[in-house]
């Protein structure tokens, strides 16, 4: 049974005014630049290999069929493979997991690239081999983010330096994923699809390693994580990563379907850009809403997403859909935010495997939603699916309604 600590809720007055914090001082002056740099760097090519495996694909293969079953394969091996990670994190630590998966990613990674000049293969194995690149992913962000728990657990103002830190996280990973499938992208194009995935896997060697070497310096890594409960309080947190992860999902494919067949078509990647820079923005300012318990800040800005996304069905003008996109993201990461806070509450001190299960969550989020978007704008037209997301906002605050019951935000004690 969990024991709860009602002096360290969010719902109890704090005993002493927390200081102001500012996110980067603090995370730089706790584990330096480099740990930053090479934790950001060795996310890159998890951003730069979608494009990439799909030029890939299609050139291997000739079939855009093919090579969107490769990508899907490497999206079901990443949130299949997310929980193993974290498990194995939590009993090897995160140095030596890290360090493990680099080998094995190298190697999945380096036998796609090598089907190129390879004999014609049947189809199951460039998609088996997909979902191994995808099984093989390190997870750096639930690791940096177990990281955090651990240094911070034991220091004044750990609830609110956790915060701070998991804000800071959502920013990494987005501005990742903007980053990522440009080099990408521009890469394929421009010199093959096989030079993205060699530059990919040369950034994932080398960043990956340097992290592992930093993990070992620094009390972010230090030795085996406990268990955390698996309960219907943590299971709110996981549907909202979920949930959040539809968003991302809908957005993107009922918005590409919408200007497909406008003159806007070219500009899809531009606007669909905006989500990732409102969620930038937002994510660095999450922390300064701390006095707000977790689920009012899920149900407050689930209704507030639900209200931007209504934007989206002004498809017909770009700058409304660019507002909107904008808006979203302002939305959705106060939400993940409050995914992963809510989480690492509920768990012991630098939990991995509780982190990745809502890692695996929201990929398995992006992808159910990308297919739901696909199947509504086959049978509706894509103006139907433009209104996804608005249900996924009003689904959100329904879980931050559900957390507030539950007191999914009160943390055990540790």
């Amino acid at each position: 049974m969990e024991t709860l600590t009602t002096p360290t809720s969010p719902h109890a007055p704090p005993a002493a005014a927390a200081p102001r914090l500012r996110p980067f001082p603090l995370l730089s002056d706790a584990a330096g630049l480099p740990y930053l740099v090479a934790s950001f760097a060795a996310r890159l090519p998890v951003a730069m290999l979608p494009l990439a495996v799909l030029l890939h694909g299609q050139h291997l293969t000739g079939s855009f069929a093919v090579a969107g079953l490769m990508l899907a394969a490497m999206s079901l091996g990443a949130a299949l493979g997310a929980p193993l990670v974290g498990a194995l994190a939590d009993r090897w630590g995160p140095r030596r997991t890290v360090a493990t998966m680099t080998v094995v990613a190298a190697l999945t990674i380096s036998a796609l690239a090598s089907f190129a000049w390879l004999p014609a293969l049947p189809v199951a194995v460039p998609v088996g081999t997909a979902l191994l690149v995808g099984a093989s992913n390190a997870q750096v962000g639930a690791i940096a983010r177990s990281g955090w728990s651990t240094r911070f657990s034991s220091q004044p103002h750990a609830t609110r330096k956790v915060e701070v830190a998991m804000g800071y996280e959502t920013v990494v990973d987005e501005v990742s994923f903007v980053v990522g499938p440009v080099i990408g992208a521009t890469l394929a194009t421009v010199v093959s699809p096989v030079a993205a995935i060699v530059a990919a896997l040369a950034v994932l060697v080398v960043a990956q390693a340097t992290l592992a070497v930093l993990l070992g310096r620094h009390s972010l890594a230090s030795g085996r994580r406990g268990r955390g409960p698996l309960s219907p309080r943590l299971a709110v947190w996981v549907a909202l990563s979920f949930l959040v992860g539809g968003v991302f999902g809908t957005v993107q494919t009922s918005l590409t379907a919408a200007l497909a067949p406008t003159e806007h078509a070219p500009l899809t990647g531009v606007v669909y850009a905006f989500v990732g820079l409102g969620s930038a923005i937002s994510g660095m300012l999450t922390h300064l809403l701390h006095r707000w318990p977790l689920p009012r800040r899920t149900f407050v800005f689930g209704l507030a997403l639900a209200i931007m996304a209504v934007g989206l069905l002004g498809a017909g003008h770009l700058a409304l859909l660019m507002a909107a996109c904008a808006g979203i993201g302002l939305c959705v990461a106060p939400l993940l935010v409050a995914a992963f806070t809510g989480a690492e509450r509920l768990a012991s001190a630098g939990n991995t495997l509780v982190l990745t299960l809502l890692s695996a969550a929201n990929v398995a989020g992006v992808g159910a939603g990308a297919a739901a978007a696909g199947f509504v704008v086959d049978g509706f037209g894509a103006p139907v699916a433009l209104g996804l997301p608005i249900a996924l906002g009003i689904a959100c605050a329904v879980a931050g309604a559900v957390a507030a019951v539950l007191r999914a935000d009160v943390p055990v004690a540790r």
